[in-house]
C-alpha cells in the first residue's frame, strides 16, 4: 500500500453470515461494517461478530449498528 493513501473497506448487511464470506476481505487501513451484521441482535452474534472483526488485519475499524442491532 502507498504510504500517501488511506484505504477504506467497507461492507454491510452480513446478517451473522460471515462464516459464509467465500472470498478474502480486502487489505486496507480502515475497515468499516455499515450496519446489520446480526440477524437479530443476539448476544452470541455479536460477541461472533466481534471475534471475526477483530481477527482483521486493519488497524481502525468503525462499525455502524443498522435496525437488525437493537
Amino acid at each position: 500500500m502507498e504510504p500517501d493513501k488511506v484505504r477504506f473497506v467497507c461492507m454491510s448487511d452480513t446478517h451473522s453470515l460471515i462464516r459464509n464470506i467465500m472470498f478474502d476481505i480486502p487489505n486496507g487501513d480502515v475497515f468499516i461494517h455499515a450496519g446489520d451484521f446480526t440477524k437479530c441482535g443476539q448476544k452470541d452474534e455479536v460477541i461472533s461478530f466481534n471475534k471475526w472483526l477483530g481477527s482483521l488485519p486493519h488497524k481502525h475499524k468503525i462499525v455502524i449498528a443498522g435496525n437488525h442491532e437493537f
